[in-house]
């Protein structure tokens, strides 16, 4: 746990992210989710991050990093609550989410619908 935190750590910091860095977070979330069986969670965000590889930044570290902050089984819960075009109230997020920054909440809900939408685009391209 406190390797994780560390991690966190430095990736708290303002500096761009290099592909070494995106690689870390990759292996930290992959293993997170694979180490509770949880492939379907590895392959959306793994999906997720290939697809916008050039484009993350250190504000969405930090928000997959909150995502990471809740349980798997919560997690799972919540990308199958919201997968749902209906289900758009942030109550569930922000009763799972340590942080209480309404801000915060609504940019990780917003990196949510985005991972969701992504993994749409992707199931239908093949």
């Amino acid at each position: 746990m406190r390797k994780y935190f560390t991690f966190l750590r430095e990736f708290s910091t303002l500096k761009n992210m290099g592909p070494e860095d995106l690689n870390m977070l990759r292996k930290k979330l992959r293993c997170k989710f694979k180490s509770v069986r949880m492939l379907e969670l590895d392959t959306l965000i793994n999906n997720y991050l290939n697809a916008n590889m050039n484009i993350i930044d250190n504000e969405k570290v930090k928000l997959l990093y909150n995502l990471m902050d809740i349980d798997t089984t919560n997690m799972l819960k919540l990308f199958y609550f919201y997968s749902n075009q209906e289900n758009r109230s942030m109550d569930k997020l922000s009763k799972l989410m340590k942080v209480k920054d309404e801000k915060i909440i609504q940019d990780t809900f917003n990196l949510l619908i985005d991972i969701l939408n992504n993994n749409q685009k992707y199931i239908s391209t093949q």
